[in-house]
């Protein structure tokens, strides 16, 4: 969404210190939308889904991007000028017209109180997702990357009201395949309060996208049942299991941070290493320095159509 593309091993190597093949700039926004939002998730521990936690989000989301992307939008900071969608540049044109600035931080403040009303616990998560989504990017409160934080609201609710212990419902993709209806049904909500358009459509894309997640949740299980038998016998080291372990948490990794998580010395985890790109388990990034290696079936698994 927003013209935002990236390659998973372009992702996976520059969380892992490395520099990425492609373009640096698009794979740093996904980078940093999943900082964010995992940033957001660990508040939740002690704070309340709120403006301020919207606004740290938003900051995080535009860190060190190029300034087409937004770094000459002031992070974390609400829109100071009118904003619209639609209308090729002109407002006059613009189909949609979101709250002015000055009522921005109010229209806000209204949604957050929605999010933690009370006897929320009553109503249903999804649906509640589904409204407060809605109503954000109605407001459409920033300046630049609403849609980005507007979709982490409904990852954070879905956390808050603990109907996911982890973030694993990732809607972006189908929207994306999905992006005209996606603008058109929530348009008709503004346009002429068709909300039960707008959930159907909205639940259609929470069961598709998960039933594509536990699609590839199956892959990666069955992937490493099938590297440890691969691997699990006597003559082999031990090690060897809990780097392929390791890959499943992140299927690129230096080999310096290979020793250091497994507490080895570094000559014990590049020996292991080698074992792993012998075997075609794994692959070594020539370019990467430190020495880093990729685990070309788990990323494959992860980007699954």
């Amino acid at each position: 969404m927003e013209g935002t593309y990236t390659t998973l091993s372009d992702l996976l190597l520059l969380e892992a210190g490395g520099k990425a093949a492609g373009d640096r700039n698009e794979t740093r926004e996904v980078l940093n939308y999943a900082r964010a939002l995992e940033q957001s998730i660990a508040d939740l521990d002690n704070l309340p889904i709120s403006s301020r936690m919207i606004r740290n989000a938003h900051r995080t989301l535009l860190s060190g991007v190029s300034r087409h992307r937004g770094a000459k939008i002031e992070p974390g900071e609400f829109k100071r000028d009118q904003n619209w969608i639609g209308g090729s540049g002109n407002i006059e044109n613009a189909r949609f017209i979101p709250a002015p600035p000055k009522e921005t931080p109010k229209a806000i403040d209204e949604l957050m109180s929605y999010i933690n009303r009370e006897g929320r616990e009553y109503a249903s998560p999804l649906v509640d997702a589904a409204m407060a989504h809605y109503q954000f990017e109605a407001i459409h409160p920033f300046a630049d990357g609403n849609g980005r934080v507007g979709r982490m609201l409904i990852a954070l609710m879905l956390a808050d009201y603990e109907t996911l212990p982890q973030p694993l419902l990732y809607m972006s993709p189908w929207l994306e395949g999905h992006k005209d209806r996606y603008i058109d049904t929530m348009y008709e909500v503004s346009r002429s309060g068709d909300w039960v358009g707008w959930l159907e459509f909205f639940l259609l894309a929470v069961a598709e996208s998960a039933s594509e997640t536990i699609s590839v949740v199956e892959q990666l299980q069955e992937l490493q049942t099938s590297y440890h038998e691969q691997f699990q016998t006597a003559r082999r080291s031990a090690l060897i299991l809990k780097i392929i372990d390791l890959a499943f948490e992140r299927p690129v990794l230096r080999v310096t941070d290979i020793a250091e998580k497994l507490e080895v010395t570094y000559a014990g985890a590049a020996n292991n290493v080698k074992i792993l790109l012998r075997e075609g388990v794994a692959v070594e990034i020539p370019w990467a320095y430190p020495k880093t290696i990729r685990f070309p079936e788990i990323i494959d698994a992860l980007t699954m159509d």
